[in-house]
């Protein structure tokens, strides 16, 4: 059974914390990024490292690669209800370029392909960010094509696609000397199967077939963050997220964290997220009879999850004369509690939630 995409949200979700800084037009650094990751809840386990190398021309280019893998184990709730433990390992590899234009422009093209035994996803994206009035404002856009196959382990001849864009609008503005504003607006439509093609609903108490989604969706979110400096060496974060589709779910996102530099080479980041979501128009824990649409997806049910998290970094050398310019460690944690009201465990009946943990090790290396 494909694991579910709640774990890997998650994950997503403390791989990268967000920070609100107005971008000027700066190519990256030419650097190498290693990274060690490990999740473990809701019967999943899922584990592997990154890489990411970078490099520039010096000038108006810079290339990057990376490669991903995730060693996955699976025993969650629906794999309890319906299958057994199962075993797999997803890898991911991407190219992508970013090129710069002029002295406030950059523009990036990236491609990446992720590979699992019933999942095969293409994805390309373009993207550009203009800095404006002597760097005070910058306006960002992009847009990205997904082409993507189901497959059906069990099946060989099962083969669906899905369709997926995925566009996305925003400004960032310094406010005054100690605050930063961001807006980003995004809309995704995908068109395809939509499904896992493995989970059942229940009717009546009964496992008794296959779920039946709509064939699109189509989904809009914005959100708004703000950063405040503060005078001892340290930032305050705010964000808050609103997420609407026309399978009738809403959500709403709101997260708070603090960066703080102990000394000038170790500097901590703590955060708290709280989300909240409605069902799906077409979900039911028990369905009374069959529907066109059906649905017992849990990250289709109504839910509440709280994270918590922390990562300490440390400068380990800096010498810009040297081949090696520079080098940082990082060490991540993340707790995440979710809580469902109206999907039950298929054995007690009672409301499900789970508790997972996240943890990184993260090295940068910089030439």
């Amino acid at each position: 059974m494909r694991r579910p995409s709640i774990q890997g949200r998650a994950l997503a979700a403390c791989l990268l914390l967000w920070s609100a800084t107005a971008q000027g037009a700066i190519l990256p650094e030419d650097r190498a990024d290693m990274l060690y990751h490990y999740y473990e809840g809701g019967g999943v386990r899922i584990s592997g490292p990154a890489v990411l190398v970078r490099k520039g021309d010096g000038k108006s280019l810079s290339y990057y690669g990376h490669y991903y893998v995730d060693n996955i184990s699976s025993a969650s709730i629906d794999v309890e209800a319906n299958a057994s433990r199962y075993r797999e390992e997803r890898t991911e590899v991407g190219v992508g370029v970013d090129y710069l234009h002029g002295d406030s422009t950059i523009l990036s093209l990236s491609y990446s392909n992720s590979t699992e035994n019933d999942y095969d996803a293409n994805t390309v994206s373009f993207g550009a960010s203009h800095e404006m009035l002597a760097g005070m404002t910058v306006l960002n856009m992009g847009v990205s094509y997904g082409a993507d196959e189901v497959s059906k382990s069990t099946q060989k001849s099962f083969r669906k696609e899905v369709n997926r864009w995925k566009y996305r609008l925003g400004l960032s503005q310094v406010l005054t000397k100690k605050w930063l504003l961001g807006v980003d607006y995004e809309v995704i439509s995908a068109e395809g199967f939509l499904n896992n093609p493995y989970r059942v609903v229940r009717i009546n108490g009964s496992f008794a077939r296959p779920e039946s989604y709509p064939d699109s969706r189509a989904s809009q979110a914005i959100a708004v963050r703000a950063l405040q400096y503060l005078d001892n060496r340290a930032s305050l974060r705010y964000d808050y997220r609103y997420y609407s589709d026309d399978w009738g779910i809403t959500a709403h996102t709101l997260e708070f964290g603090l960066a703080q530099y102990y000394t000038d080479d170790i500097i901590g980041e703590y955060r708290i997220r709280f989300y909240t979501q409605n069902k799906a128009t077409f979900y039911a824990d028990d369905f009374p009879t069959v529907a066109r649409y059906m649905a017992r997806d849990k990250e289709l049910s109504t839910f509440d999850s709280v994270s918590l998290g922390f990562k300490i970094s440390w400068t380990l050398f800096e010498d810009p004369a040297a081949t090696f310019k520079g080098g940082k460690l990082s060490f991540a944690y993340n707790r995440f509690l979710f809580d469902y009201k109206d999907f039950t465990h298929y054995a007690t009946g009672e409301p499900y939630s789970f508790r997972a943990n996240v943890f990184q090790a993260f090295f940068s290396l910089y030439y």
